[in-house]
């Protein structure tokens, strides 16, 4: 395997596989590096705007994506006290019809699934499991990439390394020092509950999101609307301490529902009848102004963690992939191209990140900002609160 023509790539996450895929399509060799021994089903649901379905599509995804994803027929948002609907926005149709491309939901193991399975048939994709970035350093012709495996550690040179290694990035830490994430001070519970448990209104094809002081809630089918994804976000000042394990800290239902007692009793029910649990921490990072070095950089949350307000941060990851893969081609410079992939990123991500945060304060507001809140929502049509988000839905990578 010639180095002057290899990538490495730090995580096999979502935002790892596709940049995988944009390079070898570019006609680099990619080494996937993956921490983990193997996949395992992990997550719940992802929303996928037209931002990074036309991704997906580009990348030939979309027979997969026809059995695995689904288009919501709407968003439907009410008030989480009393279940009073504030607004309804189309989503199915509309969407593919205004900015070409759907949006939909679908499970975060089965997008993985199927990035893993287009990446298997790529033969310049080798995915190493098991296998850590340690450490790198920079030299004229590329990067020595240091790997550790059951405990040996293992050079690789390479062309340039990438680190899409999430919000704890090795990579990240090596150029730019290990700062913590920010804490958001709040906590994001969730929960996949069989749609035949449920009322019709949680079992409808649509995204629900309700609104209340301190918190919200948020659910829509996926599967084939087999089963309802639940997410529910609270206001938690501890959470600033709290280092949970990832996406699979195992939560207390009675504390949950201790949350929403004052809720309407549609939600109330709703959290009755969840089997179990899961919590994590939210947080971010305030926008770098650099993402790399030489031949490094950064993609994904490692890059630019974001709250998961606006339902971007895996988008985010796979429009920085189609990006980076039309940026680093054979051929060019690598430092060059890394640069150009960064200025034609960052402020981007930045705007998101920053709007992310915006709709965090916008969807807890307690009275009497909430009450202006739901007056503004009321007074808007549904198109025009999908409209408003042009700038984000229109983007082609």
């Amino acid at each position: 395997m010639s180095e002057r023509r290899t990538i490495a790539i730090a995580g096999g996450g979502i935002g790892g596989l596709i940049a995988a895929l944009a390079l070898a399509r570019g006609g680099m060799r990619v080494l996937v590096y993956e921490r983990a021994a193997r996949f395992a089903p992990f997550g719940a649901g992802i929303q996928l705007s037209p931002n990074a379905s036309r991704v997906l599509y580009a990348f030939g995804l979309g027979k997969a994506l026809a059995t695995a994803a689904s288009e919501p027929e709407g968003l439907i948002v009410r008030r989480g006290r009393d279940a009073q609907e504030l607004a309804r926005a189309p989503l199915k149709g509309f969407m593919g019809q205004r900015y070409g491309a759907p949006y939909l939901i679908l499970h975060r193991a089965d997008l993985h699934t199927i990035l893993r399975v287009a990446t298997e048939k790529e033969i310049d994709i080798d995915i190493e499991m098991g296998t850590a970035v340690a450490d790198f350093a920079l030299h004229k012709n590329g990067v020595t990439v240091l790997t550790e495996r059951d405990h040996q550690l293992e050079e690789h040179r390479v062309a340039a390394l990438i680190g899409a290694d999430g919000l704890r990035s090795t990579v990240r830490a090596r150029m730019f020092g290990n700062d913590q994430p920010r804490p958001a001070e709040r906590t994001a519970w969730r929960a996949l509950v069989p749609a035949d448990q449920l009322p019709p209104e949680f079992a409808a094809n649509n995204v629900g999101l309700w609104l209340g002081h301190d918190a919200h809630l948020v659910h829509y089918p996926l599967r084939g609307g087999s089963v309802i994804n639940v997410v529910a976000v609270v206001a938690d000042a501890w959470q600033a301490t709290w280092t949970g394990d990832g996406w699979n800290s195992p939560g207390d239902k009675d504390e949950l529902a201790g949350r929403f007692s004052a809720w309407a009793p549609q939600v109330r029910d709703l959290i009755d009848s969840l089997p179990s649990v899961t919590r994590w921490a939210l947080a971010d990072r305030k926008p770098l102004r650099r993402w790399g070095e030489g031949a490094v950089t950064l993609l994904g949350d490692a890059a630019h963690p974001m709250l998961p307000f606006l339902a971007q941060g895996g988008g985010m990851a796979i429009e920085d992939a189609m990006t980076l893969g039309r940026c680093l081609v054979r051929g060019e410079d690598v430092a060059v191209a890394l640069r150009k992939y960064e200025r034609l990123r960052r402020y981007r991500t930045a705007r998101v990140q920053r709007e992310a945060r915006r709709m965090d304060r916008i969807y807890h507001y307690s009275n009497p900002m909430a009450a202006l809140r739901d007056m503004v929502m009321g007074a808007r049509s549904g198109q025009k609160m999908i409209e408003r988000y042009n700038w984000l839905y229109r983007h082609k990578s």
